[in-house]
């Protein structure tokens, strides 16, 4: 239709994250009573060192999360939903894809890249006529 207005083209991006709550720091003791005592905690530890030192607490999650959060929007994505699913958290994110033009006045290689590069195909494939855009 002639006049009609063009419509907004989106790109989505799915992020998840696994909330297992039972995977606790593994410790010389469960690990010797998993394989039936076959090896002791003594001789684990000392073998394994880097695997049971005590190490740096991490920052909070929610502080990693909101970092990470941070980082999407500042290049453009949009969280619209999370949710739930079984041991995972997803993250529903989008943005509006740019024509050529305004990727190149935008000046981001990060959108401009997503947005008009195709992804390439391999080298043993014919290319598709319209790949989708990198989703990244």
């Amino acid at each position: 239709m002639e006049g009609a207005p063009e419509r907004k083209r989106w790109e989505y991006r799915v992020i998840h994250i696994n909330i297992n709550t039972n995977a606790g720091k593994p410790t010389p003791g469960d690990a010797s009573r998993h394989m039936h005592g076959a090896l002791s905690p003594e001789f684990l530890q000392r073998e394994f060192p880097d695997l049971y030192a005590k190490k740096k607490a991490a920052p909070h999650p929610a502080e990693q999360l909101q970092v990470f959060l941070n980082s999407l929007g500042a290049k453009g994505w949009e969280m619209v939903e999370a949710a739930q699913v079984g041991a995972l958290l997803m993250f529903f994110f989008k943005r509006e894809q740019l024509d050529a033009s305004e990727a190149r006045a935008a000046g981001s290689s990060d959108r401009g890249a997503a947005a008009t590069t195709p992804t390439p195909a391999p080298a043993s494939a014919p290319a598709p006529a319209d790949s989708p855009p990198d989703p990244s």
